[in-house]
């Protein structure tokens, strides 16, 4: 059995049936605005959490064309939102369970106060009437209202409990916290409680990222910009020595990523720990190694070393699928066909490990 542990949905072409709201936030429903393909199509709403420019430097729709790609990509667009389709693509690719992630989930996770919690409640809801019946082969990463840190652990807790999530999304930050700070403290105590794991899913749009005008630009430093804050939060803010057993993976940042920023954490540690971090009790690497996951890439030539610093048993495999520049469905066939890996390391990162870490 293969498992894909980072595919999305495109709640993109379904904002107004996501989000129908009515009462307090009736005049923020989303309004769908042109017809055909996601190319074509749009919604006109005033959710984003971000400004307008950011979001203008950031659009991109023009690489969903059916004239690009020869067409497959476009494809992946239309077959993910019918999921008896969706699981006949990846079953003829070998892939048996889908992790399912939404795509513009800044919208409900980053809204401040109760706009983003009612957001955050309506995504779930909506995903999970999307798999019923398919519960055993679709499994949903429940969004928490960040923007609104005092109702994430109900959330967290209806998700799991009611809904029979798995898992639930941690933003690299909100628009006023980083994750060391104490008001997410009780948000991972109930994730260790719950015995579920927290994964950080970056974006292409961020504090650093909103600065620039080009979607190539973006796209290339915000995913590992934004995992960065959210690591170094956890592990050098101390929140892996408060909560050992708290599981966090993180998502499309390749594997180098992360072993430059252990290097880079464990340098210092020696001269900077009794100043700055006298609560933590091992280098920074060794909570990496305890504590967190991170997707792979089928094609990365550093996996081995990745798998020798890290360990085999803390990657996933993940395609990213049905995005432009997703590895679909090549990402199972070249796992298998890799010469540097044993088949226990493949084994371990195709199925297992997140198997394991979800329970499914």
């Amino acid at each position: 059995m293969m498992i894909d542990a980072d595919t999305h949905l495109r709640e993109d072409f379904h904002l107004d049936q996501v989000y129908p709201r009515d009462g307090q936030f009736a005049d923020l429903r989303p309004r769908k605005i042109g017809e055909g393909g996601y190319h074509q199509m749009r919604y006109a709403h005033a959710l984003s959490p971000w400004p307008a420019r950011a979001e203008a430097s950031h659009s991109h729709k023009g690489l969903y064309d059916p004239e690009r790609w020869e067409g497959r990509v476009a494809r992946m667009q239309e077959e993910s939102m019918d999921m008896e389709r969706r699981l006949a693509s990846f079953r003829k690719a070998g892939i048996e369970k889908q992790i399912l992630f939404g795509t513009n989930m800044d919208v409900p996770v980053l809204n401040r106060g109760e706009l983003g919690a009612t957001l955050c409640r309506l995504y779930n809801d909506w995903v999970a009437r999307l798999v019923k019946g398919n519960e055993d082969a679709l499994f949903p990463v429940g969004l928490l209202p960040m923007g609104a840190p005092e109702q994430m652990p109900a959330e967290l807790t209806r998700a799991v409990k009611e809904l029979g999530f798995k898992a639930a999304l941690l933003g690299a930050y909100s628009l006023d916290h980083t994750l060391d700070e104490e008001v997410f403290d009780p948000t991972y105590g109930k994730a260790e409680e719950l015995g579920v794991p927290l994964f950080v899913h970056p974006n292409s749009r961020g504090e650093m990222t909103n600065r620039f005008k080009n979607f190539y630009i973006m796209h290339t430093i915000a995913r590992p910009t934004n995992c960065t804050a959210a690591l170094v939060a956890l592990v050098i803010g101390g929140v892996f020595e408060r909560y050992p057993k708290l599981r966090v993976a993180f998502f499309e940042c390749n594997t180098e990523w992360m072993l430059y920023w252990m290097h880079r954490m464990d340098a210092t540690y020696e001269y900077l720990k009794d100043d700055y971090a006298p609560y933590l009790t091992m280098k920074p690497s060794d909570y990496v190694r305890r504590n967190c996951l991170l997707s792979c890439e089928s094609h990365e030539p550093g996996l081995p070393r990745a798998i020798e610093e890290i360990g085999a048993e803390n990657l996933l495999m993940a395609s990213d699928y049905p995005h432009w520049d997703a590895g679909f469905p090549m990402v199972a066939e070249e796992f298998q066909a890799r010469s540097d890996l044993t088949d226990r390391q493949k084994q371990l990162i195709t199925c297992e490990n997140i198997r394991v870490l979800m329970q499914i």
